[in-house]
């Protein structure tokens, strides 16, 4: 099997306002593919837009969408039809937040907006644009998850959930498509140095567990092997590399979670807390741990 050609192809990218879908869209551009670029907010993709740059035929196609609203990813996806006629790589790059116990959170507005955004926007756009790649046999959906879909933790259940079932969603997709020549990959990835970092720092004893245990990558580093992955038709991307390990003996990485939490019981929130604290992605303490973080570390604009 030869390499894909990206050179000409139409690319979506979700989340493409900072981090790794920032990093992506620069990765996709250099390859030649035409690029729709789709997250919340406009100026910042525009910005992006305008530094990838291109004869006016070539210009990225820039999409305003709240992907934590129900229906906007399949305006989003009629939108970017419209520009381009369709799509042949989707990436479902865009992330949610949302943290507080299990029965805090609950089925409240903060975690369904999470699963919006990490689970059901990425089946939206999906069904918008996987029949018309079958229909050509070819095309490739990109689908990034998280090494979370295997390592439960305290006060992030709602988020981990919505990511092992985008993972079980990726691989049944992948058995459904193996006839039709198209082609599925997952990526999973640990620690990456993203603006998301500030919010999660707030989560007592994630730190020394995960990052420290694993190592931190940039946007650029996983960016390169996402399109690699997409031209060599890999399945799965690692990033950092030490993420392989634990993604494949969950069983060991789940009992030693069980350690790691009653040696640090100590530092998970309060019980009165417990009880009432929910935070979701646009909380002022997540939105302030954004912040800092962007201007303690050099990055692009957030989203």
């Amino acid at each position: 099997m030869g390499e894909y050609d990206l050179r000409d192809k139409r690319v979506l990218i979700t989340g493409a306002s900072s981090g790794i879908g920032w990093a992506l869209a620069k990765a996709f551009a250099a390859e030649g593919a035409k690029l729709a670029l789709v997250a919340r907010r406009r100026a910042r993709l525009e910005r992006l837009a305008e530094e990838i740059g291109g004869p006016p035929d070539r210009k990225s196609v820039v999409v305003t969408a709240d992907l934590s609203a129900r229906g906007q990813a399949a305006d989003a996806a009629q939108e970017v039809t419209e520009a381009l006629g369709g799509i042949d790589v989707l990436v479902n790059n865009a992330g949610g937040a949302v943290g507080g116990s299990l029965w805090a959170v609950a089925d409240g507005d903060e975690a369904r907006a999470d699963f919006e955004v990490d689970f059901w926007s990425p089946l939206a756009l999906i069904g918008a644009f996987v029949p018309a790649m079958r229909a050509r046999g070819e095309g490739t959906v990109v689908n990034v998850t998280s090494l979370r879909q295997v390592m439960a933790w305290p006060s992030f259940g709602q988020n981990t959930a919505a990511q092992a079932a985008l993972a079980l969603a990726t691989e049944t997709l992948r058995l459904e498509l193996m006839r039709d020549g198209l082609h599925v990959v997952e990526v999973i990835p640990g620690p990456i140095e993203t603006p998301i970092q500030g919010p999660t720092s707030l989560i007592p004893g994630i730190t020394e567990v995960v990052h420290d245990r694993l190592g931190m990558a940039s946007p650029e580093e996983i960016s390169a092997m996402i399109v690699e992955a997409v031209k060599q038709q890999l399945d799965r991307v690692f990033c950092p590399e030490t993420v392989r390990e634990m993604y494949e003996n969950p069983v060991e990485v789940r009992a030693r979670t069980v350690d790691d939490v009653k040696r640090l019981n100590r530092e998970l929130p309060p019980n009165e807390l417990m009880d009432t604290l929910v935070i979701g992605a646009d909380h002022p303490l997540l939105l302030q741990a954004r912040e800092q973080w962007e201007q303690e570390h050099v990055s692009p604009p957030a989203a």
